[in-house]
């Protein structure tokens, strides 16, 4: 039950995912298995979005790295709602299944945390998540091409929607640092000439260390 609202978010979400896969020729099978093992919307989409300018697996591992880097915390708080008991390997799929939205839910739960239920939980978002993106990929095949490159405006949708959430509890400062990285990162890429991976992680560190 509460994993099933978490579900009919990331599903249409998903299915933007898949379509912008299959827009830089990333094969079914590679789609699915990035969504089946990462399962971070937007490590995923800055991950495609990377991989579609030609940046290093360097530069992924990095970007990605910094990007998801919020949920050492997240599973951090969650720990302490876990019972004494619960084992490493639960532990372990636990962590892998947070999402920001997964874990906006636990953590309001007033009852101590146990296994079954974040396991449920995470199943049902995970689900939808997956199921989205190959639903998003076939759907590709019968879209025309023009359909498809406009969706792909998504990508850029959910980064938006990202700055947005973050302007509303941090101010009008929030929006001067992302203004301040945005123009580090253009900077680079049409002044420099930097390769687009390394612009994105000098902009992302500039950004955090600002």
């Amino acid at each position: 039950l509460d994993g099933f609202p978490i579900f009919l978010g990331y599903f249409p979400t998903a299915i933007a995912f898949g379509l912008v896969c299959r827009n830089i020729n990333i094969s079914l099978i590679n789609t699915t298995l990035i969504s089946m093992t990462s399962f971070a919307g937007s490590g995923q989409f800055l991950m495609v979005n990377l991989l579609s300018n030609g940046a290093l697996l360097f530069e992924l591992f990095i970007s990605i790295l910094l990007i998801n880097l919020r949920y050492l915390f997240m599973g951090a708080s969650l720990n302490q709602r876990l019972p004494s008991d619960i084992k490493f390997l639960q532990k372990i799929i636990i962590a892998f299944s947070t999402t920001d939205e997964i874990f906006s839910v636990a953590i309001l739960k007033p009852q101590q945390l146990n296994f079954k239920y974040l396991f449920s939980l995470e199943l049902t978002s995970y689900s939808g998540w997956v199921l989205g993106t190959i639903a998003g990929y076939i759907i590709g095949i019968a879209l025309p091409c023009k359909l498809q490159l406009a969706l792909s405006i998504t990508l850029y949708a959910m980064f938006a929607s990202l700055l947005g959430n973050e302007t509303r509890k941090g101010g009008y400062k929030i929006l001067i640092v992302g203004f301040i990285s945005a123009a580090i990162n253009s900077f680079l890429i049409t002044v420099v000439d930097l390769a687009i991976g390394w612009a994105f992680v000098i902009a992302m560190l500039s950004a955090t260390i600002i």
